[in-house]
């Protein structure tokens, strides 16, 4: 509530005009579409119609004829190949999917996955990963979504014989670790041309790359998009352009798939339908639930699995999980509030809050919980091995807390993530000197539009016009994510229809109606956690910023508007 409601430059009209004309949509419509950078036919076909055609050549990666190259002799001499990868979303799905890849074209006695457990040896490369390899005669690592600014480690499974691939997508170091092949299109010497691929997307263009030599049927290799798109939408990349194409293809077989794991995790009725935002918010919770809690490599023992028993037994787990997830979440998000409130950091440009008995596994959502509370970027410790604290990092929109950060990683053992959100660990008694110092480059940084919360307005609309040729057209700019986000509109001088009515344990959401005049048709709004302001609905005429959302039930869709923001004016006569 109460944010800064901030319009997206109007959009030439010529533009709009000619859009509409090719396109022939209505002049709201490519509104919509210009003000998202689709301002021609041609940018409008590929993205209405993204084609598998349009993805990039894998070998337009830096490294990525090595890294093939450098497999396929270990395939050949019979080498064992430790496929390795991080314990969250995108780091077990890259696993599964390139563990499964590879599956088809190894022996499973030459193949194995690792994932690092989170409380004994933390994100990323670990000497413990490296010494299992060196134990059980692995002399290839293939590293997933981790890697990139693991130089010790590298060298140090160099010094055991040990060969590495990483791929990665984070931001790297000023020094690329000295791997047999180090894929990651943000290296400044990589040409690839889409920087945003998630892990996962990484691991599957090395698939690709693999595959102009073991000849996989194209439909199967593809099959493994499925993963790629949990990836996409939990890692929350760019929805643009090849992960567009890849999460429109992931979603297709998502809905579809033969994955044991995934048809059991995912209920049975809404499979047909699944989008995004069931990933983000049903599936990538569950997923995660094993890494932040137990160990990651459930996660991957699900979605390799063909063993029916197994895999419900794995299920069962991870809800649970889950469910222990949530209850951790919400006392930490608890003690971390009032520890900001006795802390006197609520004056602040920034929240740094410690305890050493939080989990590391929920420390990063306690960091978002706390970042929509005060809406400041947000630093949350706990304490990790051998006696240091590591932290999660959660910033607000448009504010670079990874480059902030950068400025006081003298302090750090270790540090890396992305512009909203990052992770580092850190000697004990650097804790001070880091609040004090992370509060001072902050406040240099960020400007003044970053520190209050505001929602960015595509346009206003008449309620007449959110009819059923609106709704086709808001479904077809799907799949949502970053760079291609719902739009979000306003309906000005609007009453309800009807009642009010309150939802939820605790009335903390409420959901209305409000009338179409030229049709007669009601219109339904939600408003989650809005429950407060029933009366002032009931009283008071409001403008209401909004997304349209789709409702599916036993085969029928209908149409809803999620209030994202409200402004009441004055009382009804």
């Amino acid at each position: 509530m109460n944010q800064k409601w901030i319009y997206k430059p109007e959009p030439d009209e010529d533009i709009v005009d000619g859009l509409s004309s090719s396109l022939g949509f209505g002049t709201f419509e490519s509104k919509i579409l210009v003000l998202r950078g689709i301002d021609n036919y041609q940018k409008a076909r590929e993205f209405f119609k993204p084609n598998l055609n349009d993805i990039h050549n894998p070998f337009l990666m830096k490294d990525m004829q090595i890294a093939v190259d450098r497999i396929a002799t270990a395939i050949e001499n019979g080498e064992k190949i430790l496929v390795y990868g991080d314990y969250d979303v995108d780091g077990t799905t890259a696993v599964a999917l390139m563990y499964l890849y590879l599956s088809k074209i190894v022996e499973k006695k030459y193949l194995d996955f690792y994932i690092p457990d989170r409380n004994s040896e933390g994100y990323g490369i670990s000497t413990e990963g490296i010494d299992f390899a060196k134990e059980n005669d692995f002399s290839l690592i293939i590293a997933l979504d981790c890697g990139i600014k693991a130089l010790d480690k590298i060298q140090y499974a160099k010094e055991k014989g040990i060969d590495f691939i990483i791929c990665d997508h984070h931001l790297p170091g000023d020094e690329i670790p000295d791997a047999v092949a180090v894929l990651d299109p943000k290296r400044k010497d990589c040409r690839y041309p889409f920087k945003e691929l998630s892990g996962c997307g990484v691991g599957f263009k090395l698939c690709q790359g693999l595959n102009t030599i073991y000849k996989i049927p194209e439909a199967e290799l593809f099959e493994l998009t499925d993963l790629l798109a949990i990836s996409i939408a939990a890692d929350i990349v760019s929805m643009t352009g090849e992960n567009r194409v890849l999460a429109k293809q992931g979603l297709k077989v998502l809905r579809k798939t033969r994955n044991l794991g995934l048809r059991l995790l995912i209920p049975e009725d809404k499979l047909a339908t699944f989008d995004i935002s069931n990933i983000v918010f049903e599936i990538a919770p569950k997923i995660n639930a094993a890494g932040r809690i137990s160990h990651g490599k459930a996660a991957v023992e699900l979605m390799v699995s063909d063993n029916l028993k197994h895999a419900h037994q794995i299920v069962n787990d991870i809800v649970n999980l889950n469910d222990s997830r949530r209850e951790m979440d919400m006392s930490s998000t608890t003690e971390a509030l009032l520890q900001v409130e006795k802390t006197g950091q609520v004056t602040n440009f920034t929240t740094v809050v410690y305890d050493p008995e939080w989990n590391k596994g929920v420390i990063g959502i306690v960091a978002s919980r706390l970042t929509e509370t005060y809406y400041k970027p947000t630093l949350v410790f706990t304490d990790g091995n051998n006696g240091e604290m590591v932290a999660s990092a959660r910033s607000v929109s448009d504010f670079d807390v990874h480059d902030a950060l950068e400025n006081c990683s003298d302090l750090f053992l270790k540090f890396g993530g992305h512009p909203a959100a990052a992770g580092l660990s850190m000697a004990k008694d650097k804790f001070d000197l880091f609040k004090e110092k992370f509060e001072k480059v902050v406040a240099e940084k960020i400007q003044e539009h970053q520190k209050e919360p505001s929602v960015t307005i595509d346009s206003d609309v008449e309620i007449d016009e959110l009819n059923k040729d609106f709704f086709n057209f808001h479904r077809k700019l799907a799949p949502f994510g970053p760079h291609n986000m719902k739009p979000i509109l306003v309906l000005k001088n609007q009453k309800v229809s009807g009642y009010v009515k309150t939802m939820g344990k605790d009335g903390s959401h409420l959901k209305f109606y409000i009338k179409q005049e030229s049709t007669g048709r009601n219109i339904e709004c939600v408003g989650f956690k809005l429950g407060k302001y029933a009366d002032d609905f009931r009283e008071k005429t409001f403008d209401i910023a909004f997304t349209a959302e789709e409702n599916h039930w036993k085969g029928n869709v209908t149409y809803y508007l999620n209030i994202r923001d409200v402004k009441f004016s004055e009382a009804l006569d």
